[in-house]
């Protein structure tokens, strides 16, 4: 320690010096043997955030988990493109969120200790993300016992660790920002004065008649504005002009669609294959299953629930007979008729569900019997449920699913209830478990048939394929600028699509199919380039960068006719304020004002603070304000509105008392709104966040 101080106050220089070499040949060092790893660590980076930097491992592995635990929460193996966009969006504003307000909880020592999660998850005050997670499926009501069972779990099961992991994480974020939220809550106040304004002015009721100068009456030539006026108004509101970065694109679309030819060979491919279907040597669901584009329905179904002329055809068919081809939805199709039973519409079971281990499944089996026979000699089913069940939801009470129709269950589950006998007790194994399965009751039997549907949907061939990509190839050649793009556009007649303000994550264009390699050529390429052959879907796509803005503040040039719009209008209001005042100052009645105006006289009635709009005039705030505080039976002064300037009489005032207590707790209850819905983006726009995103997505 001594040693260290020393070197702390006398050696200051020399360390300074020391460290300063040895940081200047780490680098070279680092920069020499591997080359650009500095750079490339640079470009690995996804986000910059307040100084902060993120790889782009540790956003994917958040990324990652979100997906782990969206499929868990769907019971999916895979998630859809989109979704997964959203996790991104998600992951990303969820990251942003807490480096921005993680050091902001560590500067005011804000925390959530592990009692506070106790309370949360199974404590007095629970928070409704796990009283939605654990419900009662038959009460609706939070089960703690579900909780309890499922902490215990997690000890010895990862999929459970990890999901309790993800909850975890959310409970605590979302009660570190309620605390620190509240405390800015707790900051803001309703003075005394604010409530006594409030109060006036929401005791007032008043009719009034006006005169409205509209700035329309004013010519544009008769006042004038001049260049330096707007760019003084430019430099000066600079903030109200800036920009994000942003790309417009001109595209055409090359559809490639079947063509008469591939629709003829797809009927013929549907005959050929119809001999092989009628035959009774091969098993129709494998044959649907290897053949078809139309997945196999094992389903029984009622006659009225079939198409017209499938019903026809089931109706006086046998077994095995085949009806077809008939051509629906852009599919040639072949039914087969498979079977016909007589099975009821709905069946009413109970279970026990028991896990099997893949390390011995036969345990499971083993279970199951000796349960079966317990049952067999009297035993309660009810009893054993909720002794053995694995699946709690119907345990609690005693295995009970109810009724349910056919199709509701997985099919092997399914099969067993609706083909088995009223007091059966069977065997059935699906990706749950093995169940033991208690046939209550069975509705009333009716006539079903079961059908093998093959379908082969009309698509284009790749001789149809290769005709449109060639097609695109020659247009893309033969017009490789911006300006014979255009003109073969308008020579061809053929329709041009647009994508304006494109934004640099964007990850849709018009109707195109996941279009993301489009937009980052976009934002890569010069103003004026054309983009290779891109592929979306069932189309080629060849665009033009037409044009390109760039983030920060929007040129002068971009803004000048708005400004100049607002300063004429500036004007206008002076210049008819300046009018209707000389008018008001003459001693003229409100109706001669008028008609010296060539205007006339509007009237409204029982206009108080929160009336939003006045017949005649509009959305126009500044006439409300001015018709409350101006006095009985005397023409106010003038006062500019959104679309003119307006001069009023109040004609009736009344006055009735407000409960200012009521008030003030309106006023607290707006400025905690104001707090939840602009404290977080506040403290986003105020921070310096680098997005590099679209460099990986």
């Amino acid at each position: 320690m001594a040693t260290l101080e020393r070197i702390r106050s006398k050696g200051g220089v020399l360390v300074a010096v020391l460290i300063g070499l040895a940081l200047l040949a780490f680098i070279l060092t680092d920069l020499l043997s591997s080359g650009t790893s500095i750079f490339r660590r640079a470009q690995m980076m996804v986000a910059e955030i307040d100084g902060e930097s993120v790889s782009i491992q540790d956003f994917q592995a958040r990324v990652s988990e979100m997906e782990e635990y969206a499929k868990l929460n769907s019971g999916q193996s895979s998630l859809e493109a989109e979704m997964v966009n959203r996790l991104r969006d998600q992951a990303w504003n969820q990251m942003v969120n807490e480096i921005l307000l993680n050091k902001k909880y560590e500067e005011l020592g804000i925390e959530v200790s592990p009692a506070e999660l106790l309370d949360m998850v199974t404590g007095s005050r629970v928070h409704p993300m796990i009283l939605q997670l654990f419900r009662n499926p038959q009460t609706g009501a939070f089960d703690k016992e579900q909780v309890i069972r499922f902490l215990k779990s997690k000890q010895y099961d990862p999929t459970a660790n990890f999901y309790w992991s993800f909850v975890e994480d959310q409970l605590i974020n979302d009660r570190l920002y309620t605390k620190y939220s509240t405390l800015f809550q707790k900051g803001f106040y309703a003075t005394n004065q604010w409530v006594e304004s409030e109060a006036e002015a929401m005791s007032k009721k008043v009719d009034f008649n006006f005169v409205v100068k509209r700035l329309a009456t004013v010519p544009d030539e008769e006042v004038a504005v001049s260049e330096s006026e707007i760019k003084a108004y430019y430099n000066d509101n600079k903030d109200h002009f800036k920009q994000s970065a942003s790309r417009d694109i001109e595209y055409l679309t090359f559809d490639v669609e079947p063509t008469e030819e591939d629709r003829q060979s797809t009927q013929e491919l549907i005959l050929d294959m119809k001999k092989d279907f009628s035959s009774p040597d091969i098993n129709p669901q494998q044959f649907v299953t290897n053949n078809s584009d139309i997945p196999f329905n094992p389903l029984y179904l009622k006659p009225e629930a079939l198409e017209p002329e499938i019903r026809d055809f089931v109706l006086s068919a046998s077994e095995g007979d085949v009806y077809g081809p008939y051509f629906e939805n852009n599919t040639y199709k072949l039914t087969r008729l498979v079977d016909v039973a007589q099975l009821p519409d709905s069946v009413k079971a109970r279970h026990i569900l028991l896990r099997i281990n893949p390390q011995n499944p036969d345990e499971a089996n083993q279970m199951a019997d000796s349960l079966i026979n317990l049952l067999n000699n009297g035993a309660d089913f009810a009893e054993l449920a909720r002794q053995y069940s694995e699946d709690q939801g119907s345990a609690i009470n005693g295995g009970d699913l109810g009724w349910f129709q056919q199709g509701q269950m997985v099919p092997a589950f399914n099969d067993a209830c609706f083909f088995g006998k009223k007091g059966d007790i069977v065997k059935a194994n699906t990706n749950f478990g093995l169940h033991i399965i208690h046939i209550q009751d069975k509705g009333k039997p009716t006539t079903k048939y079961q059908l093998a549907t093959l379908g082969r949907e009309v698509t284009y061939s790749s001789k149809t394929y290769q005709d449109i990509y060639s097609e695109a190839t020659r247009f893309a050649a033969l017009n490789n600028t911006q300006e014979k793009f255009n003109a073969a556009v308008e020579e061809q007649n053929l329709v041009k699509k647009y994508g304006r303000n494109l934004q640099k994550n964007d990850r849709f264009v018009g109707n195109l199919e996941s279009p993301r390699q489009l937009v980052k050529w976009a934002f890569e390429a010069e103003e004026g380039d054309l983009s290779p052959i891109f592929e979306f879907g069932d189309q080629f796509v060849i665009a033009v960068l037409s044009n390109i803005t760039e983030e920060g503040i929007m040129p002068l040039s971009a803004v000048r006719n708005r400004i100049e719009r607002q300063l004429i209008n500036e004007k206008k209001k002076e210049k008819l304020i300046a009018e209707l005042k000389d008018q008001k100052e003459s001693g003229k009645s409100l109706e001669e004002i008028a008609n010296a105006l060539e205007s006339e006289v509007l009237t409204a009635s029982d206009v108080t603070f929160n009336t939003f709009q006045i017949t005649g005039a509009g959305t126009e705030p500044s006439l409300v304000a001015l018709a409350l505080y101006s006095p009985l039976n005397e023409v106010s002064e003038p006062a500019a509105g959104n679309n003119g300037v307006y001069l009023v009489q109040v004609t009736n005032k009344e006055e009735s008392e407000t409960d200012k207590e009521q008030i003030k707790l309106q006023i607290k209850s707006l400025l905690n709104q104001k707090v939840s819905y602009q404290l977080l983006p506040t403290i986003r726009d105020k921070a310096e966040i680098i997005d590099n995103r679209s460099n990986f997505y």
